[in-house]
């Protein structure tokens, strides 16, 4: 009979704030849950004259594109977090390590640690010699996108699909909060997102749009960015509150491959509407129409648009079905508790 898991250190950089999430749910599952913020463990001689000679010798094309000349050294980006998150573990004793990729950290020196490996892919490239690397010495390894599972298992890695999901207790409707902006868009500048926010632009002008890179790059009109644009980031409950504020949030990840990111779960969570462009996997967990609304070009962007801007009932309701959907199968909860039945699976 395994033991169940008391004690679980979760591994992530601080953005996004995955491990933050998960340890919350986590703890609210009752199990201690520590975290290891990869940025926290940098070196100082890495971040300060590491990175810079590494900068000048790309710059100069002494080297390829990537290469980190200091990538042995024990003070570099590799090793340096290593030996840290060894010690952590060391001195916390979990059961399970959680390292969610984000930038993987060599568990090479966890080797004759007790604790379950466990690695988590949420990232957009399925490349094999990437996942091969960051996949290396888990005893099991989850992904968010089921292409990613089958590439892992494929090449005989233990592999399971594990989605992202809201946190219900960051994310969630604010009583009394007025809907008092036409659209919010959250997200870094692409080309395809100019065009989405140029065409919802013609429909209303009332946008507040966060992300960064749209200064530099956006072909929107100067004016129109002045207007529309709001910052560069937004997290945490700022965020919630826009989500909250908004009629309709809209999306746009059409060059997205695999899987579903966590802006699908986190909008509805705050019983907002979404307005969303296709994306892999999307109809297996949500109905066009039901739980959120999507669009296939740029007309149908603007007709649905301007259709949730002008029926709130219709747009309520779709916002609602939306929100229960994700209370009910999408939290962080909910992948906490699949991450802990295929561990005792396994064990089994």
């Amino acid at each position: 009979m395994p033991q169940p898991i008391s004690r679980i250190l979760i591994a992530h950089p601080r953005f996004p704030p995955l491990a933050e999430d998960y340890a919350d749910a986590f703890a609210h599952a009752g199990i201690d849950a520590r975290t290891f913020i990869v940025d926290d463990h940098v070196h100082w001689v890495q971040r300060y004259v590491f990175r810079r000679i590494n900068k000048l010798a790309r710059a100069l094309r002494l080297v390829s594109r990537g290469t980190d000349l200091f990538r042995r050294h024990r003070w570099g980006d590799v090793k340096y977090p290593a030996s840290q998150l060894a010690a952590a573990v060391a001195d916390y004793a979990p059961d399970v390590v959680l390292c969610i990729h984000g930038k993987p950290v060599d568990i090479g020196p966890l080797r004759a640690a007790p604790a379950l490996k466990v690695g988590w892919w949420v990232e957009q490239n399925d490349s094999w010699p990437v996942l091969e690397a960051a996949s290396r010495r888990f005893d099991v390894y989850a992904a968010f996108s089921r292409d990613i599972v089958d590439a892992l298992a494929a090449h005989q890695r233990a592999s399971f699909h594990l989605m992202h999901g809201a946190n219900v207790r960051q994310h969630h409707p604010l009583e009394g909060c007025a809907k008092e902006v036409d659209v919010a868009f959250v997200g870094a500048w692409s080309a395809w997102r100019d065009e989405i926010v140029a065409q919802a632009f013609q429909v209303t002008e009332d946008i507040a749009l966060y992300g960064h890179s749209w200064l530099k790059k956006s072909r929107l009109p100067p004016k129109v960015l002045r207007k529309i644009h709001k910052g560069d980031y937004i997290l945490g409950a700022e965020l919630n509150a826009l989500y909250n504020r908004a009629r309709v949030v809209l999306n746009a990840d059409r060059t997205v491959r695999l899987g579903l990111n966590m802006r699908y779960f986190e909008v509805l969570a705050t019983r907002a509407c979404l307005l969303t462009d296709e994306a892999v996997e999307l109809g297996e967990h949500f109905t066009d129409g039901d739980h959120l609304c999507v669009y296939r070009d740029h007309a149908q962007l603007q007709q649905r648009l301007r259709w949730l801007l002008e029926h709130v009932d219709e747009r309520e309701r779709i916002a609602e079905r939306g929100y229960r959907e994700v209370l009910l199968h999408h939290s962080c909860d909910h992948r906490v508790q699949a991450l802990l039945a295929e561990l005792a699976t396994r064990a089994g």
